[in-house]
């Protein structure tokens, strides 16, 4: 479904929670141009645990996402979210930009995180960012779950449980 503005779609989960492999997904069906801090820093062969530099390429690649969309590109921002203000944030830059704005929240508990991590960090996938359990405590404890009211403010959203090819559809675009 092709709307007059673009989309700016958007992500919110922490790491291990199927950001990733959705956002491929969507590219690949014509849903925007992706944008992945992680697949850049990694191209750079700038090491992950340089925050500072993470930082500064987050807000540059966000910023081309804003000149993307102005153009009228749908883009698929595959950032975690974690934040309340980080998605008021972008739902505001959407707004202002002319854009629509999707959401897609992952909602699955710390335990099914470290399962899937943990078996990410011991396969070795290339590109994937290596996490300990020490670290993802520490995402966890800073994110922030939207809640309904929050949800509501997007032009659609989607929830996505850890039930392998579940998607709960709690609001269509309107």
């Amino acid at each position: 479904m092709r709307f007059n503005k673009p989309t700016l779609v958007l992500f919110c989960g922490p790491p291990g929670s199927g950001k990733t492999t959705l956002a491929k997904d969507l590219e690949v069906r014509g849903h925007g141009l992706r944008i992945c801090t992680d697949d850049w820093q990694e191209s750079l062969s700038i090491d992950h645990s340089d925050g500072g530099f993470h930082e500064r390429l987050q807000t540059r690649l966000y910023r081309h996402a804003l000149q993307l969309l102005e153009h009228g590109q749908d883009v698929i921002l595959e950032d975690g979210l974690w934040m309340k203000a980080e998605r008021d944030e972008k739902l505001a830059d959407a707004r202002r930009s002319g854009a629509r704005a999707v959401l897609h929240l992952f909602d699955l508990t710390f335990e099914q995180l470290w399962t899937r991590i943990n078996n990410r960090n011991s396969q070795g996938i290339e590109g994937a960012v290596r996490i300990d359990r020490s670290h993802l405590e520490r995402i966890w404890s800073v994110f922030e779950k939207p809640d309904p009211s929050e949800l509501a403010l997007f032009d659609s959203y989607e929830i996505h449980t850890a039930v392998a090819g579940s998607r709960d559809t709690e609001r269509t675009a309107t």
